[in-house]
């Protein structure tokens, strides 16, 4: 159709569909929309209202030109026009562009059911449960579940994956990952969810998203839930290291660790900025069965100075000025000021050579002069002998000091 030509039945057809998505909108200019409101308002037939409620629910955005009008005329016919708009308009309000999607939000969330399945409840099916309309009171919904108290981990996803998901664990929405992100996490705000729970928040949104330690581009636009994230990562980075080893190797050995470096992220959590750990076949295998596929962790490969034992593991960690591994069995906590420039460079691969989180051995292996080096071997750890050695060292590098009450073994 030309400007200035009448149109004529075949463009009445498809002009409902043209009110927001031409350039110019149809509904900026005053009198194509009052020929276009004016043909349902006259009501000679059903299917110009049907078309318009169509589109605006298809199409409908907030800040859509004149949207309104449009709205206030699809509410005042919506009697006349019957089933299904005469039923969606009494019981929801769905024309009530201001407070209509709000109310349909609160109702499906009350009710446990999803957007789509409120809309389907009201004989709205089709391509209308995904479109415009249904997309705002999606995100409505996930903007109150930011904010709403959480009883648990499995209660929260049984939520988000009703009201995100279908049933192929797709995302009915693409574009809602920062909303699904948020709605996880944010309720949680500085409170640290139980371990379990965590555990499964962690490897629900990994799942989804991937590491945010090893996959940082797909967080791009959720940096407040990454820093979250990562923080209960770090956390279960240092329980997994210990949990598996006390399987593998005699618990005895690592409680006097887990209580020192526990009291290192119990003093703040954000003063272990990363944790990784990195494990040999035997660590590797239990941790998959503890902990599951969705754990991330790192594993050795051959080459390098040492050789790799089954059971070897390194707890590697990000302080800030400083990079920390600390070995496992007989080997050493070593330290490297982020100066040096033969600190560990990858805190997240997939795997590691151990000359990658290790220092070459000086020729004099006595305890002074390896803690010139700044390594520490773990004798004395009932009378918090090398603790005290690292805790000092510490110190003198980040300037943050835990007292030894703090990682006394209870």
């Amino acid at each position: 159709m030309r400007k200035g030509d009448e149109p004529v039945p075949g463009d009445w057809n498809k002009i409902a569909w043209c009110l927001w998505t031409t350039r110019p909108a149809i509904a900026e200019h005053d009198q194509a929309l009052d020929a276009v409101l004016g043909r349902v308002a006259r009501m000679e037939r059903a299917r110009p209202y049907r078309q318009l409620a169509s589109a605006y629910l298809a199409d409908f955005a907030p800040d859509r030109p004149r949207l309104d009008r449009v709205a206030g005329v699809l509410a005042a016919f919506a009697p006349k026009a019957g089933s299904p708009w005469d039923r969606a308009q009494t019981k929801f309000g769905i024309f009530d562009w201001r407070e209509g999607a709000f109310r349909i939000a609160r109702t499906a969330l009350n009710e446990e059911r999803n957007v789509q399945q409120l809309l389907e409840s009201a004989g709205l099916g089709g391509a209308l449960r995904e479109g415009g309309f249904a997309k705002t009171v999606h995100d409505i919904g996930l903007h109150h579940l930011c904010g709403t108290t959480v009883t648990s981990a499995t209660s929260r996803l049984e939520i988000i994956r009703r009201w995100c998901l279908r049933a192929d664990d797709t995302f009915i929405f693409k574009d809602c990952s920062a909303g699904l992100a948020r709605a996880v996490v944010l309720p949680f705000g500085d409170r640290v969810p139980p371990a379990v729970d965590r555990d499964l928040l962690v490897g629900f949104l990994v799942g989804k998203f991937g590491d945010p330690r090893v996959a940082p581009g797909r967080w791009i636009g959720m940096d407040d839930v990454a820093e979250i994230l990562k923080r209960w990562l770090t956390e279960q980075s240092l329980r997994q290291f210990f949990d598996v080893l006390d399987k593998i190797a005699q618990p005895s050995h690592w409680r006097y660790r887990r209580a020192f470096w526990q009291a290192y992220f119990d003093h703040k959590p954000s003063l272990i900025r990363n944790a990784w750990v990195v494990f040999g076949s035997d660590g590797a295998a239990e941790a998959k069965r503890s902990f599951g596929d969705a754990v991330r962790f790192g594993v050795f490969r051959s080459g390098g100075r040492k050789q790799v034992l089954r059971g070897h593991a390194v707890l590697l960690m990000d302080l800030g000025q400083c990079v920390v591994a600390d070995w496992s069995h007989t080997g050493y906590c070593t330290i490297w000021p982020n100066s040096d420039p033969t600190r560990p460079r990858n805190m997240n691969a997939e795997s590691y050579t151990t000359s990658d989180v290790g220092r070459p051995l000086p020729k004099d292996l006595s305890e002074a002069n390896l803690n010139r080096h700044d390594m520490f071997s773990h004798v004395g750890s009932e009378n918090y002998v090398w603790q005290d050695r690292v805790a000092g060292r510490l110190l003198e590098m980040i300037g943050v000091r835990i007292p030894q009450y703090a990682y006394r073994v209870r």
